[in-house]
């Protein structure tokens, strides 16, 4: 506790009494000092108790008023003069002016040295001091205690020594305000502006008889900024292998059995849920999608595949409202129905297009979910006609050219894109060669005149195949031999 007015006038051996009852009894006194000048704030300062037999205070109410306003301008804390000394009597007008500037006028008893006022003060600085030192040391106890239980423990233990409730808050000033410099928002509540990822601020309230010690304020803000700062270490470490390990399944080089329990220490359980979107800086991106599920408290894993962001995450209640929180920066999302294992991961990210492709064409800039309908999906027309129609318009020249040259490339198509252009997973069905795949699908892209490694041509494909097989003009499931293509008649 700060050694006050108050605690002075409380103190029995002090025998002082206020001449301004109530009057800046808060005020902490810092230092004690006999001075008998005229102008005592030229050598004086800010916390100081001016201690003085009374020779140089002067004896016109008006002159009285100059001496009180003087000290007060300064900050000096109070002045206390000796009783029955050499003091001039004190004029009510100078006692009223002083209690309109609030600065505390005193008095002490003649039996009392002013050796034991300024002893009294020097004993109170050097607890006060030797208390913030513990109080400091129990801050950063605090962040050892709480190294790896989260935020929320450290700011309790913290709120506990400073005297009231601290909490992160989103900072009120400006981005890159100058950090550690303490602004009063309210009677008892303060914020310090922290150097962390974000720009968040500490927010303090204090107790009811809680009181304000900017240095252990700052000491806090400066401990929650280093443990903001390792979480959010610790959770690009553990997104950057979260995001490897996705990039891995996207491209069939990690079978979906194992990875499930890999993306199970992720947090991610099935039901499993794809989300697409197009970026324009692919780290940034995740980042940002990282972090906004972070703040949903959903887990997740993300990556970067042709220019998307890819999202793999647990379906249920909070999904889409975490997805509708990163519109605003990413746009139309597309997002796969659910899933109940990885196998069906391929089959998500194609599900998470085709619904990114429909938001396209609608123009809108929302969460667009894949729902699967009698035809198969959500997007191909019902009518026989206007499905053959539209693999004709796509597949037929592929089809023709399998016809005329006895070649297998639709059937590889129809792989390539199962596999979610995956080129191991899609040379092991096919039982080929990486590089022949690799040939063959420059050769499909040749003859459609369309390149599959953006995802509009390959969506547009993917879609005239699903409409060849609802019109049976290609079978459900693919053969082993791949041959079950039949060519579109005219």
């Amino acid at each position: 506790m700060a050694f006050t007015v108050r605690t002075l006038l409380e103190l029995p051996s002090a025998r002082t009494r206020s001449l301004t009852p109530g009057i800046g009894e808060d005020r902490p006194i810092a230092w004690a000092h006999v001075c008998e000048l005229a102008e005592p704030w030229k050598w004086l300062g800010s916390g100081a108790l001016v201690m003085t037999t009374g020779l140089a205070v002067p004896e016109s109410a008006a002159d009285q008023s100059r001496y009180f306003e003087g000290m007060q301008a300064v900050g000096i804390a109070a002045v206390t003069i000796g009783e029955d000394m050499s003091a001039p009597p004190l004029t009510a007008d100078a006692l009223a002016h002083a209690s309109e500037l609030g600065f505390p006028v005193l008095e002490t008893a003649h039996e009392t040295p002013f050796i034991g006022l300024a002893m009294a003060v020097a004993e109170a600085a050097q607890q006060e001091r030797a208390m913030r030192v513990q109080r400091t040391e129990r801050l950063y106890a605090a962040l050892g205690a709480h190294a790896s239980d989260g935020i929320e423990p450290l700011l309790e233990d913290l709120g506990a020594v400073l005297g009231g409730t601290a909490a992160v808050r989103p900072s009120r000033r400006a981005r890159g305000a100058t950090h550690g410099r303490v602004e009063q928002l309210g009677a008892r509540v303060f914020e310090v502006p922290l150097l962390a990822p974000g720009d968040p601020a500490l927010r303090l309230t204090l107790d009811e008889h809680g009181s304000l010690d900017l240095a252990l304020l700052q000491h806090a803000s400066a401990i929650v900024s280093s443990a903001l700062s390792v979480a959010a270490a610790a959770r690009r470490h553990e997104w950057m292998y979260g995001s490897i390990l996705l990039a891995n399944l996207a491209d069939g080089t990690v079978p979906p059995a194992p990875a499930e329990r890999l993306v199970a220490a992720h947090g991610v359980g099935a039901p499993y849920a794809v989300a697409s979107w197009p970026v324009d800086d692919p780290r940034e991106a995740v980042e940002a999608a990282l972090a906004g599920f972070s703040a949903a408290e959903l887990p997740a894993l993300a990556t970067i595949k042709d220019g998307h962001v890819l999202l793999l995450a647990q379906d249920g209640e909070g999904l889409v409202a975490a997805l509708e929180s990163l519109v605003p920066s990413a746009g139309a999302i597309g997002v796969s129905a659910p899933f109940p294992a990885l196998d069906g991961f391929a089959s998500g990210i194609r599900e998470a297009n085709l619904a990114l492709v429909h938001a396209g064409r609608n123009g809108a800039a929302s969460v667009t979910r894949f729902e699967p309908a009698s035809s198969g999906s959500l997007f191909l027309p019902e009518s026989p006609s206007q499905l053959r129609a539209l693999a004709a318009q796509v597949l037929d020249p592929l089809f023709a050219y399998d016809r005329r040259r006895g070649t297998q490339l639709l059937p590889t198509l129809r792989v390539f894109l199962e596999e979610n252009r995956g080129w191991v997973r899609a040379a092991d069905r096919l039982f080929i060669h990486r590089q022949t795949l690799i040939a063959r699908v420059a050769r499909i892209e040749q003859v459609l005149e369309r390149d599959l490694s953006t995802l509009a041509d390959a969506t547009e494909c993917w879609l005239a195949l699903q409409a060849a097989i609802e019109c049976g003009l290609v079978e459900p499931i693919a053969t082993e031999d791949h041959t079950n293509v039949r060519g579109i008649g005219r």
